[in-house]
């Protein structure tokens, strides 16, 4: 795939807690990013888009457009106009919510709707929660799928993350590269992801939310009480 090469991509999509939440935040970490030898970056909102497609020239950008307003349970890029304002501003891969269940309790047709944002002419970026949405997204056009929706707020978890069984199952039955994605914290899993034949690994918060890093040593270092 000439728009993603294989290696990790840093999300940069803030967690409530972490303090580099604007888009200047945002353009800083994506240039760490470079630097520190990603292939590319994840980001949520045209805005961001734009800023780091200005400031850090050539790199990939994939993109998510988040909206909690629009009334449905789908929250990741859940419109065609939410896919429409990423590709306006430069995304070179446009990511969605690939849950034909969820689509469908917001009455859209999974299928139908990949085939539209394919149509854009941008690199689809499928999260899905299984195979079988997996290979409705590539029949309909998604040129990646990934395990992004596993675990993600507001949805039963159906066992500990990362997913690297669901990860091996793309790989096996999708037929396009696939992207391991939530709960990669540790060097060894995305080691693990990429043995499995991921494609990509995205790793976000063990990267760049230093009040999740803190928690993490900070539990660490605690003296537990006779």
């Amino acid at each position: 795939m000439n728009v993603l090469p294989r290696g990790l991509i840093v999300s940069l999509t803030p967690s409530p807690q972490s303090p580099w939440q604007d888009v200047d935040d945002v353009v800083r970490l994506a240039a760490a990013a470079q630097a520190g030898g990603a292939v590319a970056v994840k980001v949520d909102g045209p805005d961001a888009v734009r800023a780091v497609k200005r400031a850090v020239p050539g790199f990939p950008v994939l993109a998510v457009n988040i909206d909690d307003s629009h009334g449905g349970v789908v929250r990741i890029t859940p419109t065609l106009a939410h896919a429409a304002a990423l590709v306006e501003a430069g995304a070179d891969v446009v990511e969605l919510e690939a849950d034909s269940a969820a689509r469908r309790h917001d009455g859209q047709n999974l299928f139908e709707l990949i085939s539209s944002f394919a149509a854009f002419g941008v690199p689809v970026k499928a999260g899905v929660p299984g195979l079988d949405d997996a290979r409705t997204a590539v029949r309909a056009g998604a040129a990646m799928v990934s395990s992004s929706t596993m675990g993600y707020p507001a949805k039963a978890n159906t066992g500990p993350l990362p997913d690297l069984g669901l990860v091996e199952t793309l790989v096996a039955g999708a037929g396009v590269p696939v992207v391991a994605e939530r709960g990669y914290s540790a060097i060894a899993d995305v080691r693990a992801a990429m043995d499995a034949g991921a494609h990509a690994v995205v790793v976000g918060s063990a990267i760049v939310d230093p009040v999740w890093l803190t928690a993490r040593f900070a539990g660490a270092a605690s003296i537990p009480v006779p």
